[in-house]
């Protein structure tokens, strides 16, 4: 079993997740940086493996091509972060279905819990409160 990774290099969650890998007997996660997938690089999946997602976190990079120009400290431009991220997370899948490649998760589940209304009205639906 193999994994990559697509997320933030340097990032506390790939490393636990490496490590988590490696205490399982697996070989590290290939991680595919959160700034490539934004700027339309070629992600390269291979047949069979793992790919797992992880928030494009905190990564100065990856905040400017997902809410586009401007002062990154700004309120708004979260609309077009999350048609950005969601954009990226079909083609993140296309291209793991057409390799051979399964993604963890569903991206339209993981779309969903990076947003906000949707992802309170899924709760109260279920009576969770929030």
């Amino acid at each position: 079993m193999t994994f990559a990774v697509v997320g933030v290099p340097g990032d506390r969650r790939a490393g636990l997740f490496a490590a988590a890998c490696r205490s399982a007997g697996l070989a590290g996660p290939r991680l595919i940086g959160w700034a490539d997938v934004l700027r339309g690089a070629e992600i390269v999946l291979r047949p069979g493996e793992l790919l797992r997602i992880d928030s494009p976190g905190a990564d100065p990079e990856a905040d400017a091509l997902l809410r586009g120009p401007g002062d990154p400290a700004r309120v708004g431009g979260g609309a077009r972060w999350h048609r950005t991220f969601t954009a990226a997370l079909r083609r993140l899948a296309e291209g793991a279905s057409a390799s051979g490649a399964r993604v963890v998760g569903d991206v339209e589940e993981i779309a969903v819990m990076f947003d906000k209304r949707r992802s309170h009205a899924r709760l109260r639906a279920a009576g969770v409160p929030v």
